[in-house]
C-alpha cells in the first residue's frame, strides 16, 4: 500500500511499547531484526533497479525520542543507537552490536543533528548515513562508555528506511522513503510471506509511485476509492504487485511465493481486513496477476531480471 505524505511513526502509543517490560521490548527488537534480515538483501539485490541508492550498512537505527520509556540499556551511551544488525553481515563482522550509540558518521558529528519537522532524531542520522559515498564508512560509536571507530564495509542498495511499527494495526505501507510493516502483521507471517509483502512495498520505491501520484494530484483515503483517484491508485498497486515478483527473483526467492501468499489464509485475511479497499484487486485477482507476470516475464522462475516493461512507466525524479 502506498501511503500519501507518510512520516515515520513514533512508537509512543503502542500497546507493545506501553507495556514497558523487557519481554515486550525484546519482542519488538526481534521483529525489527527479522525484518531487516529480509529487507537488506532484497534492497541490495535490486540496487540497479533503483534510481536513488545508499550504502547498505546492514544495521537499523532508533532513538530515545521514539519511545515512552525505553529500556535504559538501549540508550545508555547516547540518544541514537543501533537497534538491529543483520546476522552474518559485514556490519556484524566489523564488530557492530545492538545498543552501540552512534556519535559520528564519517566527519559528521551527530550531536549537531536534530529532529526535523516532528520526525524522530533518528531520521536525520539515517539521512547522514544514507548520504555517505564509498565502500567504507567510518562510524564512531560509544559502547559501555568507551569510544571506538569502526570501519563499516557497505554496498549499494535502494535508498529507503525500513522499520516495524506497533499500535495494533496490521499494516504495510510506503511513502517512497520509508517502508513500515506492522508488528502484528509481521508476527503472523512466515519469512517468505513477509518477503512477499516487503517486495510489494519496495516496488513502490523502485517505480517512484509517490512522485507519480503527487504529480497527478491523486487523493488517498476515502477520496481515493472513487473515480479517477481509484483508477490511478489501483494502477500503481497492480504495478507494484507485478514488480514484486522481479524483486523477489533478483533476491534469490522463488517468485511463486507471491501468488502463493495471496492464495493462503494469511493473504485472504488481509484481503478481508484493514488493507482491503477498492484500490486493490481481490486476493484471488492479485494471485492471478502475479502468476501471469511470472509466466510472461519470469518463465524460469529466477533472476536476474530487468523488467523494462514496468520500469519504463516510472516518472524520473
Amino acid at each position: 500500500m502506498l501511503a500519501a505524505l507518510l512520516s515515520p511513526l513514533a512508537m509512543l502509543s503502542s500497546p507493545l511499547a506501553a507495556a514497558q517490560d523487557d519481554d515486550a521490548y525484546a519482542r519488538l527488537r526481534t521483529a525489527d531484526t527479522r525484518l531487516l534480515g529480509i529487507a537488506a538483501p532484497m534492497m541490495q539485490a535490486n540496487a540497479r533497479l533503483c534510481q536513488i541508492n545508499m550504502p547498505l550498512a546492514d544495521i537499523s537505527l532508533h532513538g530515545a525520542d521514539q519511545y515512552a520509556n525505553p529500556p535504559e540499556r538501549w540508550f545508555a551511551d547516547g540518544p541514537v543507537a543501533i537497534s538491529a544488525v543483520v546476522s552474518g553481515s559485514a556490519a556484524e563482522s566489523a564488530g557492530l552490536s545492538p545498543d552501540d550509540a552512534l556519535l559520528a558518521i564519517g566527519d559528521i558529528a551527530l550531536d549537531l543533528l536534530s529532529a526535523q519537522n516532528g520526525t524522530p532524531r533518528r531520521d536525520a542520522v539515517f539521512a547522514a548515513l544514507a548520504s555517505q559515498n564509498g565502500a567504507q564508512i567510518p562510524l564512531t560509536i560509544r559502547r559501555d562508555g568507551a569510544e571506538e571507530v569502526i570501519i563499516l564495509p557497505a554496498r549499494p542498495a535502494c535508498r529507503v528506511m525500513v522499520e516495524i511499527v506497533t499500535g495494533g494495526n496490521r499494516i504495510a505501507r510506503s511513502d517512497g522513503k520509508v517502508i513500515q510493516i506492522g508488528y502484528d502483521l509481521a508476527h503472523e507471517l512466515t519469512d517468505e510471506q513477509l518477503a512477499s509483502v516487503f517486495a510489494h512495498e519496495l516496488a513502490h520505491v523502485v517505480l517512484l509511485h509517490r512522485i507519480r501520484l503527487e504529480a497527478e494530484g491523486v487523493s488517498k483515503g476515502l477520496a481515493g476509492q472513487f473515480g479517477r483517484n481509484q483508477r490511478l491508485n489501483r494502477e500503481v498497486e497492480v504495478e507494484a504487485d507485478r514488480m514484486s515478483v522481479h524483486l523477489l527473483a533478483n533476491a534469490g526467492y522463488d517468485p511463486q511465493i507471491a501468488p502463493q501468499f495471496w492464495r493462503s489464509e494469511e493473504g485472504r485475511k488481509i484481503d478481508r481486513g484493514i488493507l482491503r479497499s477498492w484500490t486493490y484487486p481481490s486476493a484471488t485477482g492479485r494471485a492471478e496477476i502475479l502468476e501471469r507476470e511470472i509466466a510472461l516475464y519470469l518463465p524460469l522462475g529466477r533472476g536476474p531480471s530487468w523488467p523494462a516493461h514496468l520500469l519504463d512507466h516510472r516518472t524520473p525524479p
